[in-house]
């Protein structure tokens, strides 16, 4: 929750870089502006609120504080180094720390796109033919490729409203938020992780695994394929395969670790038999039991762009 959002006329003064900006959005703990810079070139200016912790003990605030710094670094680390183009690309502003009203934020840019989010698009009742889902699989899939064989890194997000539908023939689909990406080989950013029950994350679109203290010894891309499947699974049917918005936390994390879902082939009769196999397998509770072979996965359920 972001307690304090700056005027225009705020932002403007500390970064004489752009000269306008846009009504803002706001999700999590960032707040972001379509932004035209000096030049006259659009970007996305985000704003990462750091919260200030103050009711907890010191050690502990400075820790979490830390922890969040931390994570906003890698996050932007990541995408500096991604080499994907269905991965959103980082924008002209470095981190640049501001301060408004006793409110502490991080400021950068990314790319400006153009198109929404699947969420949105789930919430209109769209409902993507089949070659629109393949061609969604294939951008998470190149997505997920890059993050786990170029980047040792697991995104921990994939979800509806961490993926841009765009109007771009070759980036129709493209992957945002890295702010929780697990690192397998830098040291883990988690104060206390045994107390941190769920894990950072969407609980709804958590793999089983995740749900196990020690998922971090063991984590793979192969708990990033299940929420792809979660995603292609709810942007087809219009409906998650197993959270429901009346349930609790309680309710959610049962269903995710004991019910099976229904084929997704119920809700999609027209969808190919190939394809909706495909999606239901990837999520399988087991991981051992995903498709694991990404090139192989890719001639099953997406298609060339």
């Amino acid at each position: 929750m972001i307690p304090y959002v700056p005027n225009v006329e705020q932002l403007l003064e500390k970064l004489p870089q752009f000269t306008k900006l846009h009504s803002h959005k706001k999700g999590g703990f960032k707040i972001f502006y379509p932004a035209e810079r000096n030049d006259g070139t659009m970007e996305a200016l985000k704003l990462a609120y750091v919260p200030a912790f103050d009711d907890i003990d010191e050690k502990v605030r400075f820790d979490l504080t830390e922890e969040v710094e931390k994570r906003l670094q890698r996050e932007i680390g990541l995408l500096g180094r991604s080499k994907s183009q269905y991965i959103v690309k980082l924008g002209n502003l470095a981190p640049t720390s501001l301060s408004f009203s006793g409110f502490k934020f991080i400021a950068y840019t990314e790319e400006l796109l153009i198109g929404d989010d699947l969420h949105s698009f789930i919430q209109k009742g769209k409902v993507p033919d089949e070659k629109e889902l393949r061609l969604l699989a294939t951008c998470i899939i190149e997505a997920i490729k890059d993050l786990w064989f170029n980047l040792n890194t697991v995104h921990r997000d994939i979800k509806p409203l961490n993926v841009i539908k765009t109007n771009d023939s070759h980036r129709p689909f493209i992957v945002l938020d890295l702010g929780l990406a697990f690192s397998i080989y830098e040291s883990a950013l988690t104060i206390d992780p045994h107390l941190r029950f769920p894990p950072p994350g969407t609980t709804r679109y958590l793999a089983p695994e995740m749900l196990n203290p020690n998922f971090r010894d063991t984590l793979d891309y192969r708990s990033d394929l299940y929420a792809m499947g979660i995603t292609l699974f709810e942007y087809a049917a219009g409906i998650h395969p197993l959270a429901r918005n009346r349930d609790d936390l309680l309710q959610t994390l049962t269903r995710i670790i004991r019910e099976i879902p229904k084929p997704l082939e119920i809700y999609r009769s027209d969808l190919s038999k190939e394809f909706t196999s495909a999606v239901n397998q990837l999520l399988k509770k087991m991981p051992a039991l995903r498709p694991a072979n990404l090139t192989t996965l890719k001639k099953m359920i997406g298609t060339e762009l």
